[in-house]
């Protein structure tokens, strides 16, 4: 028996990215542009990459726009939307790509409390800022889909401080995600994906300890890679789950009752 492929098109749509620098931002802004959509990229401090990334899709022949700011900064994330929508009358799907890296050597030997306020203040106050903005903009227009990336951590608790801060993070960005989906019903929908072991930079340098413990946490016995969370986020954005709303997809593979 044969099956059709679902033939997803976007050549209408227009598609913000926060964090497109970073494995899992620019699969899924290739993603699209194959699907002929229209991107909008963020990046702070990695803005060679996107512009990079901007110069291949341009080369394309397909349209994109390279943004740089740091949400540290607690004026930034509104002053980011208002550049967006200065470039664009509509946006289609919005995705919350942006992070703070604890892993970063730079930032691993910084205090409990220092890796807590930037953690929060990229991760969850600037998150939420943009999208209560974009949200409220998507509702005006009758249309859109926001894009939240959580961490599987959140459900099974992990020990150690780094999970401390992100579970704390990622479980407010999870709990804000389902409340935006109700306010936000039905015209915008809201999708919240929890993260598991996905071979983004990190997981490309990482140890073989941990590339042993990702492999053997999933049912899939390998690591996710960030175009398989592109292509969770593309069908998530397609008329193929218009019915689906106020989500939160485990996208980690990840066996039950795996201990940490």
């Amino acid at each position: 028996m044969s099956t059709k492929q679902i033939d997803y098109q976007f050549h209408d749509k227009t598609v913000v990215i926060t964090g497109a620098s970073g494995g899992i931002g620019q699969a899924t802004a290739r993603k699209f542009v194959q699907a002929g959509a229209t991107v909008l990229l963020h990046a702070n401090k990695n803005g060679e990459v996107i512009k990079h990334l901007q110069q291949e899709i341009q080369q394309q022949g397909k349209k994109c726009e390279c943004f740089t700011a740091d949400f540290f900064s607690p004026t930034a994330p509104e002053s980011f939307v208002r550049s967006v929508f200065e470039k664009t009358d509509t946006v289609d799907i919005w995705v919350n790509g942006a992070g703070v890296d604890l892993m970063e050597s730079s930032l691993s030997v910084l205090p409990f409390e220092k890796k807590m306020q930037l953690l929060f203040q990229v991760d969850v106050f600037a998150t939420i800022q943009m999208s209560t903005l974009v949200g409220s903009l998507m509702k005006n227009q009758g249309k859109g889909t926001l894009f939240f990336l959580s961490w599987n951590g959140v459900q099974y608790g992990w020990k150690g401080e780094t999970a401390q801060l992100y579970g704390s993070a990622k479980g407010a960005v999870y709990g804000f995600s389902r409340s935006l989906a109700e306010t936000l019903a039905p015209d915008v929908r809201v999708c919240c994906l929890s993260l598991g072991w996905i071979k983004t930079r990190w997981g490309e340098k990482t140890s073989n300890d941990y590339l042993k413990r990702g492999a053997e946490d999933s049912l899939m016995e390998r690591w996710g890679t960030p175009e398989e969370v592109a292509n969770a986020i593309l069908f998530l954005s397609s008329d193929a789950s218009n019915y689906l709303d106020g989500l939160d997809i485990r996208l980690d593979g990840t066996k039950k009752g795996t201990k940490r």
